[in-house]
């Protein structure tokens, strides 16, 4: 259920993005894209797609790169930087710049991915942290809106 409503509501986010004008409607839009987020991180489809990455497209990136620079590439080291980069992309759209949303959206999809599938860091910590705090806020407020 958590996985269509994150669905759901990065469509709703993508097209309140193309549809609202004005100086604050960059920020609504990335904040139904931030519960998306959330809901994404509650889902058990997050740690789907991070384990079919790992057995099909990343744990083959990891070790090739690792075998051409001859030392290995974890793919929780790999996760984890993408986990680091998707939420700082979204702090610094937050903080000044709402022209590139679409980014900030599509970081927001894969953040709550690469915090399940990231080593255990004390920043991807952090943000797994922040992921299950307000993917329990938000999953309690969407259940309540739709009646799970």
């Amino acid at each position: 259920m958590y996985g269509f409503l994150a669905l759901c509501m990065f469509g709703f986010a993508y097209w309140l993005n193309k549809k609202l004008q004005g100086k604050r409607h960059g920020l609504i839009a990335l904040l139904v894209g931030f519960a998306g987020s959330m809901l994404l991180y509650q889902s058990p489809a997050s740690m789907e797609i991070a384990t079919w990455s790992d057995n099909h497209f990343l744990g083959t990136l990891a070790s090739n790169f690792g075998g051409w620079i001859g030392e290995p590439l974890p793919t929780g080291t790999v996760w984890s930087v993408l986990c680091i980069g998707g939420f700082v992309m979204t702090l610094v759209d937050l903080r000044y710049d709402h022209t590139y949303n679409p980014w900030a959206i599509a970081a927001l999809i894969i953040t709550p991915v690469a915090a399940k599938g990231s080593g255990s860091g004390v920043v991807t910590g952090f943000i797994d942290w922040l992921h299950s705090g307000g993917a329990w806020v938000v999953a309690w407020a969407v259940g309540g809106a739709v009646g799970s």
